[in-house]
């Protein structure tokens, strides 16, 4: 009996030692974000969770910690409640947040981080095409044990939960800031911007509203893919309602904006959710919810002056700069400050310095603080900085492509340059010596326009590309054509390109259409001129003439009689000046009798200088048309 006792007081020790791990008292707030990614009806998931870094396990080897390695969440229809499907998430990466008053921070030792888990699903829109939409959902308990204003925290799990509309509707979830470290100084005014932004620009309104505590319990601490008909809400501590989570002159409250607001008057630790509807063309479309936690704290009245920044040794409200060149706010340095600068009421991240280089658009502000005690801190007025326009630097040409040998004429703002602007020009990386608003190029190359004024960072720049194209075109020397008849002229174009566009001229004898490339010409006299002109999609323009001249069409008797009588003694070809480019003539084995280039003079019928017996020959008269083919009767 003795014994079995001692084994249970043991077994009760070990899980009391073991089962903290499994709850989460480390996480204090976070939501879920959903968007399309990749291919169609992908979408990748992620959960952000607050962790209270003091009471953050990180798994090794030898302990599981409190840190989940991974997370399911399930997806639910919400006209019934029907479960849908579960989402892996696998954690990503920390990332700390930086509190701006870091001396109370550490007095009270605020160490808070943001967790990544993150995921993709393929959701088929046939499954997912209710009009009433859909939601997600992940349970964990328990809350942190220290809360002040619901009942038993410590047993109080929490339900991060987003809705979403039927695929059919394009859509991603608002994305809520990454929250400024900050905590609540009693009876002091207090702000931290909450907003969104959505990627689909859908109108955003903000609610507080109560947080979930969900269906799990110390006893079950995470959520399972059983259908709820609803997550429980937690129950606000006495006298803590959804009007005032955050007791006060002043309570909490949120504005159309997304800022939170609250004058407090009372310590502690207090959980609240913000809630971020979406709408599009006045319909509600998603929401979703943000779990946090605010602790409200006694602060010293001691508080430093505030800062003034500066640009350059003057108080600035408004500062104006290139992009090209960043400028630098400053305020007072001391041993005795902290400083943290804010863009658009959002901590900057390592931005604790005295000084800060300004490379975006927006609002500034630096909070101080002290350096070796926590009190209250105070901020500087905000300075509104705004890019500065460059100067106009615009490069006109008329063309961009160089033909040939010829020039290309660049402009810059229209040949126009006002007295205070510094022009240069460059071709690659090669600066050129001219410094007038216009250039005469030769070469091609990437050319650069820069126009400097009396600002310094702020010029202007504009570039252009110049090419040169080789374009020709060759039309042979002369071309005859047959009297009555017609022929065609066919260019060689380099390069050949089925945008080129091509004219001819006369129009004289020209049969085909003035525009085809290939021109088919009857001749009306007996020479005549015609010429081309082509041009390249690119505007280069090539021109040749071709001389078109009219041949007579050649008469070949059908015999001889080589006798020596004087008449009809040789084979004469008539019309054949210029015409005939090769003339064969075989007996009647094929052996070739005679041959000739061109037709200098008739064949006399003979071979090897003896006269051949009287018959057929069968001759090849080849034109530069065509090729005859024949025979002559040889007569003695």
């Amino acid at each position: 009996m003795l014994k079995d006792l001692r084994f249970r007081l043991l077994l009760f020790a070990f899980l009391g030692w073991f089962t903290p791990l499994t709850h989460a008292n480390h996480i204090v707030g976070g939501e879920l974000q959903m968007k399309p990614v990749g291919t169609a009806n992908q979408y990748e998931i992620t959960l952000i969770q607050f962790w209270d870094q003091n009471e953050l396990i990180v798994p090794t080897p030898n302990n599981p910690g409190n840190r989940d390695v991974f997370v399911n969440l399930y997806i639910y229809q919400k006209s019934n409640k029907r479960y849908k499907a579960t989402v892996r998430l696998d954690y990503i990466s920390t990332e700390l947040i930086t509190y701006q008053n870091r001396a109370c921070a550490s007095s009270r030792s605020l160490k808070t981080s943001i967790g990544y888990y993150k995921g993709t699903v393929y959701l088929n829109p046939a499954n997912y095409s209710d009009p009433g939409g859909y939601f997600m959902a992940w349970e964990r308990c328990c809350r942190n044990g220290d809360i002040n204003n619901i009942e038993k925290p410590g047993d109080n799990g929490m339900t991060f939960y987003l809705e979403f509309p039927p695929l059919s509707i394009r859509n991603s979830s608002p994305e809520i800031v990454a929250p400024n470290g900050q905590y609540i100084c009693i009876n002091r005014a207090f702000s931290m911007p909450m907003s969104a932004t959505d990627a689909d620009g859908d109108e955003l309104r903000y609610s507080l509203v109560t947080p979930m505590r969900g269906t799990t319990s110390p006893g079950e601490t995470i959520g399972d893919s059983t259908s709820k008909s609803s997550y429980p809400l937690v129950t606000w501590s006495n006298g803590v309602s959804l009007s005032n989570v955050i007791p006060g002159p002043r309570p909490l409250s949120i504005d159309a904006s997304g800022k939170l607001t609250v004058t407090a008057n009372a310590l502690g630790l207090y959980v609240f959710t913000v809630q971020c509807e979406e709408f599009r063309n006045g319909q509600r479309i998603g929401l979703v919810r943000r779990d946090f936690q605010l602790l409200v704290i006694d602060c010293s009245n001691d508080q430093p002056e505030p800062p003034v920044i500066q640009m350059e040794g003057n108080d600035v409200t408004e500062v104006s700069f290139c992009p090209e060149s960043p400028v630098e706010l400053t305020t007072t340095d001391a041993t005795d400050w902290s400083y943290q600068w804010q863009l658009n009421g959002l901590n900057i991240p390592g931005a604790t310095g005295a000084s800060i280089t300004v490379k975006d658009s927006g609002s500034y502000s630096v909070v101080k603080s002290y350096t070796k005690k926590c009190s209250r801190d105070t901020v500087s007025s905000v300075v509104h900085a705004t890019f500065t326009e460059p100067v106009p630097a615009v490069i006109s040409a008329d063309k961009q492509m160089l033909c040939g040998n010829d020039s290309i004429v660049l402009l810059a703002n229209g040949g126009v340059a006002k007295p205070d602007e510094k022009l240069s020009w460059h071709n690659g990386t090669t600066a050129l010596e001219a410094r007038n608003p216009s250039l005469t190029v030769k070469e091609p190359g990437v050319y650069i326009l820069e126009i400097d004024d009396e600002i310094p960072g702020c010029g202007g720049k504009d570039t252009i590309e110049i090419g040169r194209e080789e374009f020709s075109v060759v039309l042979p020397e002369k071309q005859g054509i047959l009297e009555g008849g017609s022929g065609t002229v066919t260019p060689l174009v380099s390069p050949e390109a089925s945008s080129n566009i091509y004219a001819w001229s006369p129009p004289d004898g020209l049969v085909s259409a003035a525009g085809e490339k290939t021109a088919t010409i009857t001749p009306v006299q007996n020479e005549q001129f015609y010429h081309l002109q082509a041009t390249s999609a690119s505007g280069c323009i090539a021109v040749d003439s071709v001389l078109v001249y009219m041949i007579k069409r050649i008469y070949i008797p059908s015999s001889f009689s080589p006798n020596s009588d004087g008449h009809n003694d040789t084979f004469q070809i008539f019309n054949a000046d210029q015409q005939i480019e090769r003339m064969r003539i075989y007996n009647r084995w094929g052996e070739l009798i005679f041959q000739s280039t061109g037709y200098d003079k008739p064949w006399d019928g003979t071979y090897k200088n003896a006269p051949v017996p009287a018959g057929s020959y069968p001759y090849i008269i080849k034109t530069a048309g065509q090729e005859i083919n024949g025979t002559v009767l040889l007569l003695k």
